[in-house]
């Protein structure tokens, strides 16, 4: 007899879907919280854009207070005690830059959930979503090494990214940027080795047009700023990559070059690929992209050989497992939260994480970035966490329900983590009455947040934090 799939079925009280930035403090916190938990990773590691070397932003607003406490700011304490992170860096541009070893966030994370008692699938991928006839999410369907298994739980928690679960569950959603559907474009990030930043430097010097950003809000934007600073993200090379693009090598839709320090002075992640005009949601979309990704690492390459002063050896160290997503599908919630309603006294009341991040809207169709500063963080109610029209099923990470102006905000991964905490809170409170998630508490969910150490509006924050420098 030919064999055929295994079929297995388990129960937990709290599944999360996605083991990234949104889906890990889930897992963690409703773990630590009392409730059985299991989380469901499509790739072979834990992390989502951290474990691709990304820097991490949203620790620090624009005048250096923390903005993210909790199991977010754990995470990088772990990673500082092995050399795993330098800790938080303020910058100009992107309020602020927490590199981060993109093998050790693996480490951490797994030892994380072992710890709270998660249990963690790795490899499995979402096939299926049960709801009943009261429009309640009952059971998931996921797919591993040629067996599918069925998971029963009391509330889960999509932290997918582009929100698989929610879709398959019925939530109402929309596509891209608001009136016109354009998404930001994806990014096949990598690090690389063997190159000398002194020298660089020094060729920047020479060449100040060469660092990107002029604009007023980037003042103390410089060779010298990097020069002092251990954790910086490098935007620059307009003219070289305008040249190179004349004559024919380089093809990226993409006007300047990017790079960002890790926790190891020995790499940096390159974030200058551009994959346009694709919807990742899609599976066939999402395959064109990584094949046009891999091409554009190497084209990257060889611009850094030929044009950067200290790069000339360069090697790749790694490419990331994934396409880096930035924008599909927006889900529509109990509260939507616009640019309107940032600072909203109902907001304030009703927030369950802090957004310290610019709005930072990538474009989908040309070669630029729209950057506009937000001097003040806001808060993500927890009514963006609450899908409309389905019960049992709580929004996280870049799922949650906001205008695409805000998304542009919010969906960077220091901020989705934070999230990510309040969705696993939340979910055990409901567990431990025996309610849905749209039952929670407001009040009791901050109050229990605040008590773990998280950061919310209407709270005395950690005083500034001086730039630090080597």
């Amino acid at each position: 007899m030919r064999p055929t799939l295994r079929e297995n079925a388990v129960t937990y009280d709290v599944a999360v879907i996605g083991g990234g930035p949104g889906g890990l403090p889930a897992a963690i916190a409703a773990a630590r919280s009392g409730a059985r938990t299991v989380l469901v990773e499509r790739t072979s590691a834990l992390g989502g854009a951290a474990a691709s070397g990304l820097g991490v932003l949203g620790y620090l607003d624009r005048s250096g207070n923390k903005a993210l406490g909790g199991i977010a700011q754990e995470l990088i304490d772990r990673l500082v005690a092995i050399d795993g992170s330098p800790g938080h860096f303020r910058c100009p541009v992107h309020n602020s830059i927490t590199p981060v070893s993109p093998d050790l966030v693996k480490i951490v994370a797994v030892q994380m959930c072992q710890e709270a008692g998660v249990d963690i699938l790795f490899d499995h991928e979402l096939l299926d979503v049960g709801v009943d006839d009261t429009d309640t999410v009952r059971s998931v369907t996921v797919y591993g090494k040629l067996a599918k298994t069925r998971i029963d739980a009391k509330v889960f928690i999509d932290g997918t990214g582009d929100g698989d679960l929610a879709y398959l569950a019925g939530v109402p959603h929309l596509l891209g940027q608001d009136g016109t559907q354009t998404m930001q474009p994806s990014t096949l990030m990598f690090t690389v080795t063997n190159y000398d930043l002194p020298r660089f430097w020094a060729f920047l010097d020479e060449n100040p047009e060469e660092m990107g950003i002029k604009e007023d809000y980037a003042a103390g934007y410089d060779v010298d700023f990097l020069r002092r600073t251990r954790g910086h993200c490098y935007i620059g090379l307009t003219e070289h990559v305008k040249d190179a693009r004349a004559a024919g090598k380089f093809n990226i839709p993409r006007n300047q070059f990017i790079y960002i320090s890790t926790a190891s002075e020995r790499l940096l992640a390159i974030n200058t690929s551009r994959v346009t005009r694709i919807d990742a949601s899609d599976p066939v979309q999402l395959s064109k992209g990584l094949e046009t990704g891999y091409a554009q690492v190497w084209e990257l390459v060889e611009f850094m050989r030929a044009n950067m002063p200290g790069f000339e050896d360069v090697e790749i160290a790694q490419i990331a497992p994934a396409l880096g997503v930035r924008e599909t599908r927006h889900f529509v919630g109990e509260q939507r939260l616009t640019m309107d309603t940032l600072y909203s006294e109902a907001t304030t009341e009703q927030a369950i994480a802090l957004s310290a991040y610019n709005i930072d809207i990538h474009s989908g169709t040309g070669d630029g970035i729209e950057l506009r500063v937000i001097e003040e963080p806001f808060g993500i109610p927890f009514g963006s966490l609450l899908p409309q029209q389905v019960n049992g099923l709580l929004l996280s990470g870049r799922t949650i329900s906001v205008d695409s102006t805000v998304f542009a905000a919010a969906r960077v991964m220091g901020t989705c983590m934070a999230i990510g905490e309040a969705a696993g809170l939340a979910a055990a409170m409901a567990v431990r009455a025996g309610t849905t998630p749209k039952d929670v508490d407001v009040a009791e969910l901050r109050q229990e947040l605040a008590a773990r150490g998280a950061i919310l509006p209407g709270t005395v924050r950690p005083a500034a934090i001086a730039v630090t420098t080597h």
